[in-house]
Parts: C-alpha cells; sequence; structure tokens
C-alpha cells in the first residue's frame, strides 16, 4: 500500500469543490494559443506529472499549491491567456482526483468496508492469473456484484493488490465488487481467458451465500481488453462454442448487465482497418493481439471471430452499456459504434455513450458516474 503524507481531510477538501485563487501571469505579445480542450487537459497532465514524479507517488499536504506553481510556470513559458489559466483553475480538483493513487481515492471515499484478496477461484491454482479479491460493504448481505475484468492489452495486469479508482464508490452505494485476474496472452492464448473467467463467474455463483451475493444481481464491467472480455462473456453467455471451465456447470453463465469501456468489439477488423491516426500496432506477429490469438488476425479470420463480442449479438444478451471516446487512438471508435449497431439490429438492450473529444483513457470522472448509473438501472430494480 502506498503511503501518503497528506492530510485526508483538506485533500477531500480539495476534491470536492475548493476554489483556488491564481494570480494570471502576464500573456506573451505574440501569444496565439486558444483555451482549447486538448491544451488544458495536456496543461493538467504535465503539471500533475510533474509533481507526482517528484513526491515519488505520494501525496503532498499543499498538494493544491504545488501544482499550480507548476502549472503558472508552465503557462508563463509558453504565454498562455488568461482564460486558459481560468479553465484550468475550474478542471484542476477532478484532473487532481483522477490522478490521486488508488488506494488513496478509496480512503477519501470514507467506506467501511470488508475485504477478501488473493484468493483462488480455480481449485488447486494459485497462481497470480487465477486470484480474485472481493470488495463490500461492511454492513448488510445478498448484495449485487460487480465483477471487474482488468484491460492491458491481453498482455498486463495491474499490480497485486491494486484497485479501480471508483471502487471506494461503488461499495459506498452498496454494490459488492470482485476483481478477478486471467491468464495473459503470452501464458496461454485465447480462450484461455474465456475458461478462467467462465470458471470464476460459475465459483462466484456457487458461493454467493458465503460472499454475502445475490447471484441473480451480477454485472460485468471491463476496460479496453477488459471491455472485450466480458462484452464477450456477455453475448456468448447462451451459446455453447465459449462454454468452457471448470467448476460447476449447473450455474449459467448469464449475468443481469455488461458495461464496456472501449473495448474491440470486432478482431478481424481491428487487425485489418486502417483506421487514421491509429497507435496500437495490432497486425504485426509480435502484437499483443496476435500474441492473443495465436498467430496474425488477417491470417485467420474464424478463429478472430470467434473471439469476437459482435460475432454473438442476439436478441437474448443482456443489457450492455457501451462508452467510447470519439478520438481513441489505440481502439478506434467505430469498434464501439459497429458493435451498437448490430446489438441494436437485432433488438438486444444497448445503451451506446459516444465521448466526444475523449481518448482511450475514460475511466474517470463523470464516465464512472455513467457506469454505475447503468448498474443501479439493471442491478438494483
Amino acid at each position: 500500500m502506498i503511503k501518503t503524507t497528506s492530510n485526508y481531510k483538506s485533500v477531500l477538501c480539495l476534491l470536492t469543490g475548493c476554489l483556488f485563487l491564481v494570480s494570471s501571469p502576464a500573456p506573451a505579445q505574440n501569444s496565439g494559443t486558444t483555451a482549447t480542450g486538448s491544451s488544458i487537459d495536456d496543461l493538467l497532465d504535465r503539471a500533475t506529472t510533474k509533481v507526482f514524479s517528484k513526491f515519488k507517488g505520494k501525496v503532498p499536504a499543499d498538494l493544491k499549491d504545488k501544482v499550480m506553481k507548476e502549472i503558472n510556470r508552465q503557462v508563463g513559458k509558453q504565454g498562455d491567456s488568461t482564460a486558459l489559466i481560468d479553465r484550468v483553475n475550474a478542471q484542476l480538483p477532478e484532473a487532481l482526483k483522477n490522478r490521486l493513487p488508488d488506494q488513496v481515492l478509496s480512503k477519501l471515499a470514507g467506506v467501511k468496508m470488508n475485504r477478501m484478496e488473493g484468493f483462488s477461484y480455480w481449485p488447486g491454482l494459485t497462481d497470480q492469473a487465477h486470484l480474485m479479491s472481493l470488495y463490500k460493504p461492511a454492513q448488510g448481505s445478498n448484495f449485487p456484484l460487480i465483477i471487474y475484468v482488468h484491460g492491458g492489452g491481453w498482455t498486463n495486469r495491474p499490480a497485486a493488490r491494486s484497485q479501480p479508482s471508483w471502487l471506494g464508490q461503488a461499495v459506498k452505494r452498496g454494490y459488492a465488487v470482485c476483481l478477478v485476474n486471467y491468464r495473459l496472452a503470452q501464458e496461454s492464448p485465447f480462450p484461455a481467458q474465456m475458461e478462467d473467467l467462465n470458471t470464476a463467474l460459475r465459483f462466484i455463483k456457487a458461493n454467493a451465500s458465503r460472499f454475502d451475493i445475490d447471484a441473480g444481481r451480477i454485472g460485468l464491467w471491463g476496460t479496453s481488453a477488459g471491455g472485450h472480455l466480458v462484452a464477450l462473456m456477455g453475448t456468448s453467455a447462451r451459446v455453447s462454442t465459449l462454454d468452457m471451465g471448470a467448476n460447476d456447470r449447473s450455474f449459467s453463465r448469464d449475468v443481469k448487465a455488461v458495461c464496456d469501456f472501449c473495448g474491440p468489439a470486432d478482431l478481424y477488423a481491428l487487425a485489418t482497418d486502417n483506421s487514421p491516426g491509429r497507435t496500437w500496432d495490432t497486425s504485426s506477429a509480435v502484437s499483443s493481439l496476435s500474441i492473443f490469438l495465436s498467430g496474425p488476425a488477417a491470417q485467420n479470420k474464424a478463429r478472430a471471430d470467434m473471439a469476437s463480442p459482435i460475432s454473438y449479438v442476439s436478441g437474448l444478451c443482456p443489457p450492455i452499456l457501451i462508452v467510447h471516446g470519439k478520438a481513441d487512438t489505440i481502439v478506434p471508435f467505430s469498434q464501439s459504434e459497429k458493435f451498437a449497431h448490430a446489438l441494436q439490429a437485432r433488438n438486444a438492450p444497448v445503451e451506446f455513450v459516444a465521448l466526444d473529444g475523449q481518448s482511450h483513457d475514460i475511466e474517470k470522472g463523470g464516465n464512472i458516474d455513467t457506469a454505475l448509473n447503468f448498474f443501479d438501472r439493471r442491478l438494483k430494480n
């Protein structure tokens, strides 16, 4: 766990709307910079990264002063306008919240929770790939559950005991949250990931009473590669193609809701479409997609289709929320757009949120509320 030097109450005040008084430097004579969204985001990112890098992940007590000093220094160098400073000032609390260490955010949420961390969901296997952690409210029982599947291009997993920044917020709303690992592509290619996640889901259902979980109110959430995997779980739940894994198969693979943040939906198209501005290699033999599929998707369309959520779209799919940034240069926006249209064409329950100006890093800010509100509608009613 990351230790911090901050006074949590003062940081909480900062994150919940404290106003900052900033003395703006005089603009340079030839300044032509406009206060665009991208310039603000870049400025906030540079300033917060600089401060957190200097303090090695810790949160100094005078965090806001240090960040604003760095912003003023950078704006002074660039000769930006007072209007830009004003807009940066308005967005700073959310920007700092998005950069705080996950453990700090959970503590700031002020939530008391019960934790079961780092236990195996696959009998006899205790390696990192087959561990899960469960977090739930300290009081109560029969909680709706959100199963979170991490991203990382199918080839990376989060550090042990790390948590998504919204975990405390979800528990505060009355959810149990389960973080599930799976085999990475280099450990075992597709469909190993489906074997693992199906096994984890059935393990959870089989132990619902032990975990104080309502097995009839389970939702899935993932971002990027995690979004792909939860979408694949949801769309394929009632077909035999991917019905694999250990544990008791008398438990169905059905879930009540799926939240897919910018996940690939058509892996053949991901490898073969030439989207302008793409920065993620999906076509070479050494790409993470090729490792995931045991070879380039373009050379094995049948295997790519088998691993694609869009292949299993039907009217039997659970409600799916798809959220994607239109400026995503990692997973093209067209992937989610095409997926949503396919679901709509089959009268499957789908909500599609297109984010103007946002890129691949969308698991933050108001998008978290969008996801949790979706789960409220689907898991609490």
